[in-house]
């Protein structure tokens, strides 16, 4: 169903702008979109009539068939983006290149755990036929593809078989080597698409580009007022709070490193009002998680630690897991004489929550931690079992399974 719905949908429960807070923070980069937000829709037309007729500047996105001329041909195809009926759809891929992908994907192929949650927040696991052999080491939280043919592992995947599989596309979200890497020449002129859209870490405008290729832009626009619901919950209590006032942060990975700010662990912390410590230490995309020294993060006396921990998860009930990641950040020499060590304000959570669409759970305990009387009435575990119950249509009851996060008790 595509977006002509989705507006009247939204006319009748929530206007627009009730979504715009973190919608508008990103631009839907698929040709067409010409006013540049997040969604197709006939704005973008009007927005078009505007160009020919000279009132408004042309954007990067107007040109919607690619010929170089915004003319009436790019409103029809806009009008075609609406209703579903275009053969192609044109979008910028992860390395800001323009790229092309046919129009319905019927048959998709997946690489790496996050693309599948968005497939089931998209609704369409039904178009899986292969996925890369690490997601079915997930037997409990990615049931449903345990039996969908495995293309092998994503740092080397088994060309044959997607050949075999005959997908519309594949779907992976890097190039390098944990995706498929140079899958686009290896398949070249075999009819299938690749397709490559963003990071772990930035889930959201690669989701609502998946939205149009699948048809499913009503589920995305769901996920989207569901999600800014969360973050505006949050970023509009702690909007008022000095910087001075905010607590420092420190974040602690597994293997002695840290998160600077163009990670999704940083921006989490900033979203919930702390200050990552280790924000510009280390800046770039290609240092995103430097190692520090010890001397310095004691130096920089934090008032919080968050730790992140890669065992855990939906995959087992054991608490353990986390609490041997608490003991191992609390026993780092010095530590324990920090703010966050005399003030038993260190926190482990599992890494899951900054790799997809259930990033936003990530900010909701983080914001309970660092704030607790300021969010005393907030309940990030209810959040959490909405987001399985309503977006990946799992039978998991969080009451009863998985391990998530550890803090010990006061």
């Amino acid at each position: 169903m595509r977006i002509i719905y989705v507006l009247v949908a939204l006319a009748l429960c929530v206007p627009l702008t009730a979504m715009s807070s973190f919608a508008a923070d990103f631009t839907l980069n698929i040709f067409g979109n010409a006013n540049m937000d997040y969604i197709i829709d006939e704005r973008d037309i009007a927005y078009i009539e505007d160009i020919i007729g000279g009132s408004k500047e042309p954007t990067d996105l107007a040109d919607a068939d690619g010929d170089g001329n915004i003319d009436a041909h790019d409103a029809k195809m806009v009008s075609q983006i609406i209703n579903g009926t275009e053969d192609h759809l044109r979008y910028i891929n992860m390395n800001g290149e323009v790229a092309q992908v046919r129009h319905p994907l019927n048959k998709i192929i997946i690489i790496y755990d996050s693309p599948a949650e968005v497939i089931r927040v998209l609704g369409a696991q039904d178009k899986v036929v292969g996925v890369d052999s690490l997601i079915q080491e997930y037997p409990r939280y990615l049931s449903e593809f345990m039996d969908t043919p495995s293309i092998g592992s994503r740092n080397d995947c088994d060309v044959e078989k997607i050949l075999e599989l005959g997908p519309d596309a594949v779907i992976a979200h890097t190039a390098g080597s944990w995706g498929c890497p140079d899958l686009e020449s290896k398949i070249e002129g075999k009819g299938i698409d690749v397709v490559r859209l963003g990071t772990p870490s930035d889930t959201t405008p690669s989701l609502m580009i998946l939205a149009y290729m699948l048809d499913e832009v009503e589920n995305a626009t769901d996920y989207l007022k569901w999600q800014d619901n969360l973050l505006e919950t949050v970023t509009e209590r702690v909007a008022n709070i000095p910087a001075d006032k905010r607590p420092k942060v420190f974040i602690s990975m597994p293997g002695n490193i840290t998160a600077n700010r163009n990670t999704g662990y940083s921006k989490a912390v900033e979203l919930a009002g702390g200050v990552n410590i280790a924000a510009d230490v280390i800046s770039g995309w290609e240092n995103m998680y430097p190692e520090l020294d010890v001397e310095w993060v004691l130096k920089e006396n934090p008032d919080v630690i968050l730790g992140t921990a890669t065992e855990g998860g939906y995959e087992t009930d054991d608490e353990k897991v986390l609490v041997n990641r608490y003991e191992e950040i609390e026993n780092i020499i010095g530590i324990k004489n920090t703010n966050a060590g005399k003030g038993n304000r260190i926190y482990v959570v599992h890494a899951s929550f900054f790799q997809g669409p259930d990033s936003p759970l990530g900010v909701l305990y983080f914001a309970k931690w660092l704030y607790p009387d300021l969010f005393e009435d907030l309940n990030p575990q209810t959040a959490h079992q909405e987001y399985l119950d309503k977006f990946q249509h799992i039978d998991y009851d969080l009451n009863e399974q998985g391990a998530f996060v550890y803090f010990p008790p006061n």
